[in-house]
């Protein structure tokens, strides 16, 4: 039996409440967790719930539920009690910087989902708004962020909010307040799950082109 249960990605800010059905046992009679970086453990830090069981199905705490997670590499493990035995699986969990700088030297695997929505190109002066649509979700409040580097510059360059509409989250309208200088940036764009079992975020690569002409 894999104890392995897949992959949470997330970036930095965001929450997550996984399950699983675990085949070849009837019904759980006591389940605990634990959240590690390495060999340390971060439960108390990130998680402040507890996690659950029905039957045979395995149930989390609402990770990062307490305070944001810090990017790195984590795991968290959960045990489950039945018939005599305690067994143990896990799930890898990779939380992502808002940083495109960053992000650019990472391989970010896409078994959880594909956070990149598209590569955007405009020219400076240039302002849009984008629409992230997630077939099967509803969202409840979304938020954005328009970052160069690491540094979030939504409030200088972004008009109006993020919306949302069942499952279709859209964008602040990007450029809308100032001319936006000719460089690279990224937008963050985080939904949260009407269900409160989910803060997940997607993001945007947008190049600046400056208006020169051929040199």
């Amino acid at each position: 039996m894999n104890p392995r249960l897949g992959l949470i990605l997330l970036f930095e800010g965001d929450t997550r409440k996984v399950n699983a059905t675990i085949e070849n046992v009837t019904a759980f009679t006591a389940v605990s967790a634990a959240f590690k970086n390495c060999d340390n453990d971060v439960t108390s830090t990130y998680i402040d719930t507890s996690p659950t069981y029905v039957g045979n199905l395995l149930i989390s705490d609402l990770i990062g539920g307490k305070a944001a997670i810090v990017p790195g590499t984590y795991r968290y493990f959960m045990s489950g009690t039945y018939g005599g035995k305690i067994r143990t699986w896990y799930w890898d969990v990779l939380v992502l910087p808002k940083d495109l700088s960053l992000l650019a030297v990472m391989d970010i695997p896409i078994e959880d989902y594909d956070p990149l929505v598209e590569q955007v190109t405009i020219h400076e002066g240039d302002k849009f708004a984008k629409e992230v649509v997630i077939p099967g979700l509803e969202f409840s409040a979304a938020t954005g962020e328009f970052r160069m580097f690491a540094e979030n510059l939504t409030a200088t360059y972004c008009a109006s909010s993020p919306a949302v509409n069942v499952d279709r989250i859209t964008t602040h309208n990007i450029g809308g307040l100032a001319t936006i200088p000719a460089g690279d940036y990224g937008y963050f764009l985080t939904g949260t799950y009407n269900n409160s079992e989910a803060k997940s975020t997607w993001m945007f690569k947008i190049k600046v082109l400056p208006k020169q002409g051929v040199l």
